[in-house]
Formats: C-alpha cells, sequence, structure tokens
C-alpha cells in the first residue's frame, strides 16, 4: 500500500513522523481502545510509522465490529467521535470504507491528545 493510498486525515506536521510521537500515540490508544501491547512493532523508519499504526489498529477496529459492536461504540464514544462527525467524514470520503475512516479518526483523537500534553508539557517549562 503506498503513502497516497492512505492519505491520512492527520494535520500535516513534522511531529506525524517522529517515531517518539507516534509510539505516544500508540499508547494513548492502548489507553482508549485497549489494543494489545505487542501488536505493532515499529521498524524505526519514520516515513513508514504512521502506517505501520494504520495497519495495527484497522484490523483491530474491523474484528472490534464484527465480534462485539456494542464495545465498538464504546470505543468511538470512549475516543469521542461523534456520530455527527463521522457521518460527516463518511460523506467526504466516499471511496473509504467505513472501517478504514473510523480508524483515521480514532488515530487522529490519540494524535490529538498525544500533542496537546506535549504542548502542554512545553508550556509548564
Amino acid at each position: 500500500m503506498t503513502n497516497n493510498e492512505t492519505q491520512s486525515l492527520l494535520l500535516q506536521t513534522p511531529y506525524e513522523k517522529r517515531l517518539a510521537i507516534i509510539a505516544e500515540t500508540f499508547k494513548q490508544l492502548q489507553k482508549d481502545i485497549g489494543i494489545d501491547d505487542d501488536l505493532l512493532i515499529f521498524e524505526g523508519n519514520p516515513e513508514s510509522a504512521y502506517q505501520q499504526l494504520f495497519d495495527c489498529i484497522e484490523p483491530y477496529l474491523h474484528n472490534l465490529l464484527q465480534s462485539n459492536a456494542q464495545r465498538f461504540a464504546r470505543v468511538l464514544y470512549k475516543v469521542d467521535i461523534s456520530e455527527g462527525a463521522l457521518n460527516k467524514k463518511l460523506l467526504a470520503f466516499p471511496e473509504k470504507s467505513y472501517v478504514r475512516i473510523v480508524t483515521e479518526m480514532v488515530i487522529y483523537r490519540a494524535f490529538q491528545k498525544v500533542m496537546t500534553k506535549m504542548i502542554s508539557r512545553e508550556n509548564l517549562k
């Protein structure tokens, strides 16, 4: 899969390619959606770190949706993805699957949380 095929909803910032931020985003996802520690292995390449994260989270969410729709809905609630925001993205990207859009939104929310914490820490210094 090429980067063009997996265009993320992340803001285009220098932060999204930093492994440390991707790793923190994964830790945030562990808290938010309960994903296991051993599901993601970083190769150490900042160019593919987001894709590795996406490739880990998408099948996890897909399986969750298929096996436990109530828990999947709770995950969306916990991550703070509203039905309105999700529907808006689904309409904006009709070529993308439901799970793909949810995955992008879930990762983006975790990324936002990580960046907010990092900015807050910097401001406290």
